[in-house]
C-alpha cells in the first residue's frame, strides 16, 4: 500500500480513502478524524482531549483518545495520522480536499487565477461536512464560505469583464449558494443581464434580492448596485 494513496474528503460528505480501499470508521474515529483534519498543524493530545470529551475528567478523556486512536489505527493501517506522546496530526501525505479547495481560492482571490476549470468550479461549490453539527465545524465552515465565496465572486466578475455572460450568471448564482445576502453575487448576475441587453432580468434580479435584503436583514442594496439599474429607466425608491 503506498503512502501517498490516502485521501480525505470534507466537501460534500465525509470520505476516507487509504490503499485503494474506502474505509469507514465508527463514529468516534470518524469524529477524532475530523477535527484533526480540520487544524492543518494538528492539535496538542490535551486540546483535542478537551474539544473531543469536554465532560470527560483528564484521566477519562485520555482513555477515549488512546481508544480513538487504536481504532483509527486499525481501520487505516498506521496510515492516516502522525501521532506522538504529545501531538495528533494527519500524515504528512494524506491529500485533504479542503485544503486543494483553500489553495485554489486563495489563489483566484487574490488575482493569481482568473479563470477555472470545471471541476475547480464543482470543488467551489462544495459545502464543508453540511450534516455535521458539532460547533469546530461551524467556524471552519464559516472560514471555507467566506474564502469560496470571494472566489466565486472573483471568477463571476472576470466572466463578465472578458464578455462571458453565461458564465459570469453561473458562477455569480454559485456564488449566491453560499450566501444569498451578500451582494456582489446578484450585481454580477444583473449587470450580465444588462449587458445582454436583458433589462428585465436584470430588473428581477434586483428586485428579488431588494426584497430579501429588506426582509431579513431591514437593509437596502448599496448605491452600486442601484446606479447599475439606473440603466433600466426605472425607479428605485423604496
Amino acid at each position: 500500500m503506498a503512502d501517498e494513496d490516502a485521501g480525505l474528503g470534507l466537501l460534500g460528505f465525509f470520505r476516507c480513502r487509504v490503499g485503494g480501499r474506502d474505509v469507514r470508521p465508527a463514529p468516534a474515529p470518524r469524529r477524532l478524524i475530523v477535527t484533526v483534519a480540520l487544524e492543518p498543524g494538528g492539535l496538542g493530545r490535551d486540546s483535542l482531549q478537551r474539544r473531543l470529551w469536554p465532560d470527560a475528567d483528564t484521566a477519562e478523556a485520555a482513555k477515549r483518545l488512546r481508544q480513538s486512536l487504536w481504532r483509527v489505527r486499525r481501520d487505516t493501517g498506521a496510515r492516516l495520522l502522525a501521532v506522538t506522546s504529545s501531538h495528533v496530526a494527519l500524515a504528512d501525505h494524506v491529500d485533504v480536499d479542503l485544503r486543494r479547495g483553500e489553495r485554489l481560492a486563495r489563489l483566484v482571490a487574490g488575482g493569481a487565477v482568473t479563470a477555472a476549470e470545471p471541476d475547480e468550479v464543482e470543488l467551489l461549490g462544495r459545502e464543508l461536512l453540511p450534516c455535521l453539527p458539532d460547533e469546530d465545524v461551524w467556524a471552519a465552515r464559516d472560514r471555507w464560505d467566506l474564502l469560496r465565496l470571494l472566489a466565486l465572486e472573483r471568477l463571476a466578475e472576470h466572466a463578465l469583464a472578458t464578455g462571458d455572460t453565461t458564465g459570469a450568471i453561473d458562477l455569480a448564482e454559485a456564488a449566491a449558494r453560499v450566501d444569498v445576502l451578500a451582494e456582489a453575487s446578484h450585481r454580477i448576475r444583473a449587470a450580465a443581464h444588462l449587458v445582454r441587453e436583458d433589462q428585465v432580468s436584470a430588473w428581477r434580479v434586483f428586485t428579488r434580492y431588494r426584497r430579501l435584503l429588506d426582509e431579513e436583514m431591514g437593509l437596502q442594496p448599496s448605491s452600486a448596485f442601484r446606479g447599475l439599474l439606473e440603466r433600466c429607466g426605472r425607479t428605485l425608491a423604496s
